[in-house]
């Protein structure tokens, strides 16, 4: 007879639901704990044994829910897009609060260069640049930042209803302003109020400047050449018969 006593009703036994709890709360904190280590040591100071340890798990348990560092650094990568994007538009609601009146461009701008000086955009910089020379993070980071970059295209025309009607090469201007705004923004390593205003001073000019282009009218067609006057035809004199000359009297 089985005299093994069943389990308290504090504890049930682990099924498939809390099962998978655990399996999202453990990656949870495997992703919080990359992304921490990485904004704080950088790319090349981030072992994977380091960031098991920072979340409480056994290196062999981070591999169960990363099979490969690049795994694990694509990951990240995809969490911190998604809360940029979902900071754009914290930030853009702010603008909209502190302004009485909203300049779309210029709200747009100044909340995209707060959002790209945040220090998880340098992480996100450095696993752009590790995937040049590793083929696993450029594979698994492409289809990602294909949807990035689909995102962005679509809350611009959101944002920008005119010229998404009227200026067909806004999807070229966007992403030109974008990456623009980007490399500034990462190039100031140390802070300088004043270069600051004068950078996004001027990707705000360039910014309606693409938004505001208008593709060129066609050209009318020129109006037909008038018809080449004909010579005149030479008209042909009338020959007349010889007269008969009078015999001389003699």
């Amino acid at each position: 007879m089985d005299r093994t006593p069943p389990p308290p009703a504090s504890s049930p036994p682990l099924g498939p639901p809390a099962l998978q709890a655990r399996t999202v709360r453990t990656r949870a904190r495997l992703l919080a704990a990359a992304r921490a280590a990485l904004v704080e040591l950088g790319l090349g100071s981030t072992p994977t044994a380091l960031v098991a340890a920072r979340a409480g798990v056994s290196h062999g348990a981070l591999f169960k829910h990363f099979p490969t560092k690049p795994a694990l650094l694509v990951a990240v990568t995809e969490a911190i897009l998604a809360d940029l994007v979902v900071c754009f538009g914290a930030e853009l609601a702010a603008e909209a609060r502190r302004a009485h009146t909203v300049d779309p461009v210029r709200a747009a701008c100044a909340a995209l260069w707060r959002v790209f000086r945040r220090p998880e955009m340098r992480v996100v910089l450095e696993i752009y640049v590790a995937a040049r020379t590793d083929a696993e993070i450029a594979r698994r980071l492409t289809p990602i930042l294909d949807r990035h970059q689909a995102t962005i295209l679509e809350r611009a025309r959101a944002l920008f209803p005119d010229a998404a009607a009227a200026n067909p090469e806004l999807d070229d201007a966007v992403l030109a302003v974008v990456y623009a705004m980007q490399g500034a923004a990462v190039g100031l390593f140390c802070p300088d109020p004043d270069r600051e205003v004068a950078h996004l001073a001027f990707l705000e000019r360039l910014a309606r400047r693409e938004l505001a282009r208008r593709p060129p009218r066609p050209a009318a067609a020129p109006a037909p050449a008038p018809p080449l006057p004909r010579p005149p035809v030479p008209r042909a004199r009338p020959t007349r018969a010889p007269r008969a000359r009078r015999p001389r009297s003699p």
